[in-house]
């Protein structure tokens, strides 16, 4: 009997110890995610669960398992111990007292006092617990945990009602097709402009792409600088390539399914790369990160046959050294070089070619801080933005100067809001938006709508298209509106409920474009 009970003793040992880990982990997990990422949501969350892990950046990675692991030890060895301590104090307790209240008198005998003492120590752990969960549930609130499962069980018709199909019948290319040379800017907003330009900031850490967008065309929201909404399903790197290339957000993880379900990447959806590609363009992506992170290679060569060209590429052709390793992979100081070097062979080669590069350097939760950046602030994120805002303006600069720049358009684009915490205390309730701007427009074009405008990051799938000079029949694809037109755009049209809606899950969604089978531009 003694060795019987001693086996449950050590069981339900074990389980409270594993009780403890599991609660304390979730709670450390969840205020990890809220500390270190600024605005993140669940979805992205799931999202990063279901792709592949091959070339995150380790200090992410060392930054969870730092944070979490030893806090759980720790608070698991304490929260246990002080349970053993309190039980065991409470099997040998060997006494008994007497409580006067209002003139009656009890005896609380040894046997009572032990039952007493059980439960003193069985309500420390549950009360441990509940404090615990708690907690987890305020944070899990707060990182969008709930508003996923109330999206994930609500349907939505609005795909059937609103998205329109891209046909190759309402897309008229011009006769001498342009280039395209479209950089995706890691978490650049406009929020970084001063205040006085339509910035969030005091001051202005983008002075030069200030500049650009100022003397070109930049879309916004204001009579200032401005830029797109950012919906959910688009707010991490992948889901803004795929919400600015088909006008459609990135819902593969509300859907509940796994990339590595499929051979493709949403083989139903068409994208500007699908688009290129039917008429005669040779595409192209550069990264300075392994592009199979987060599903991009997949993407890229599934919808357009791009040519990647990632951190495995710059080590095949000796752009970089075999063992060299820095942030991501490489940083943007060599991104801008490669890319050079790419260029002039594409400009002397004759092709008609849309290059897609991506930067890396303003990456949360820090950003990189390389050779050419200055100690102008006291915060490196701050000193990595500037740094940056002078690298993408030169080498802008360096692209107006090719023979080929004539009939080529130049488009920046943020491709979400920063995830990077504790750099908005100073912006008040300003509405952050992502930076854009369009250079080299095709001549006689205009931009007469651009201010004051309601729209998000979905629209510039037409708009890419139409500052190449593409004729749009009815100015939407996706559920994008070409933003150079004078049409509404669905959130002019429809309001904060379009946003609302485009979270739902969507049966229309899974059926055409995650199982559907037509990858070709009809």
């Amino acid at each position: 009997m003694k060795h019987k009970k001693s086996k449950v003793v050590k069981a339900d040992s074990i389980l409270i110890i594993i009780i403890t880990f599991i609660v304390l982990l979730l709670v450390n997990s969840v205020r990890w995610v809220n500390s270190a990422w600024e605005d993140v949501n669940f979805s992205t969350i799931m999202f990063q669960m279901h792709t592949p892990l091959n070339g995150t950046n380790s200090e992410i990675v060392h930054s969870y398992f730092d944070s979490c692991l030893p806090r759980t030890i720790r608070g698991t060895l304490v929260i246990t111990g002080i349970y053993w301590l309190l039980k065991c104090f409470g099997n040998n307790l060997s006494f008994s007292f007497s409580i006067i209240f209002f003139n009656l008198k009890t005896r609380l005998h040894v046997g009572e006092s032990k039952k007493v003492w059980k439960w003193i120590y069985k309500i420390y752990f549950l009360g441990m617990m509940a404090s615990y969960c708690l907690i987890c549930y305020i944070n899990a609130k707060n990182i969008g945990v709930f508003e996923y499962l109330h999206n994930i069980s609500n349907k939505t018709t609005i795909f059937e009602e609103q998205y329109v199909v891209p046909e190759s019948a309402m897309l008229v290319f011009p006769e001498k097709k342009r280039n395209l040379i479209l950089i995706y800017l890691e978490s650049m907003e406009i929020t970084y402009a001063s205040e006085d330009v339509g910035g969030g900031k005091p001051i202005n850490y983008i002075p030069q792409l200030t500049k650009l967008a100022q003397n070109n065309v930049s879309f916004s929201g204001s009579d200032q600088l401005g830029g797109g909404i950012v919906c959910r399903g688009c707010e991490f790197t992948m889901g803004a390539i795929v919400g600015t290339s088909s006008g459609v957000p990135f819902k593969s993880m509300i859907a509940g399914n796994s990339m590595s379900e499929y051979a493709q990447f949403l083989p139903g959806l068409i994208t500007l790369g699908d688009i290129l590609e039917s008429e005669g363009y040779s595409n192209y992506f550069l990264c300075g990160s392994e592009a199979e992170f987060g599903g991009r290679k997949l993407f890229y060569e599934k919808h357009g046959n791009y040519h990647i060209q990632d951190y495995l590429y710059a080590k095949e052709q000796g752009y970089i050294p075999q063992d060299y390793h820095e942030f991501w992979g490489y940083e943007d100081a060599k991104l801008f070089a490669i890319a050079k070097t790419e260029l002039e062979k594409l400009g002397n080669s004759g092709e008609t070619f849309n290059y897609t590069m991506l930067t890396i350097d303003t990456h949360h939760p820090e950003g990189y801080f390389c050779e050419l950046c200055e100690n102008q602030y006291t915060e490196q994120y701050a000193n990595a933005i500037a740094c940056s805002d002078r690298q993408v303006s030169e080498f802008v600069s360096w692209i107006q100067t090719q023979e080929w720049y004539e009939n080529t358009t130049v488009i920046l684009i943020g491709d979400h809001t920063s995830m990077a915490p504790d750099f908005w205390d100073d912006i008040g309730d300003y509405a952050r938006r992502t930076y854009n701007c369009f250079l080299n427009l095709p001549e006689g074009m205009s931009a007469p709508y651009m201010k004051n405008r309601k729209f998000t990051t979905l629209d510039y799938f037409p708009t890419i298209l139409a500052s190449l000079n593409v004729e749009i029949e009815g100015e939407r694809l996706g559920f994008g509106t070409n933003l150079f037109s004078g049409k509404q755009t669905l959130l002019e049209e429809l309001g904060k409920e379009y946003s609302k809606e485009l979270a739902k899950y969507s049966e229309y969604y899974v059926e055409n474009f995650e199982k559907g089978k037509n990858t070709e531009v009809r």
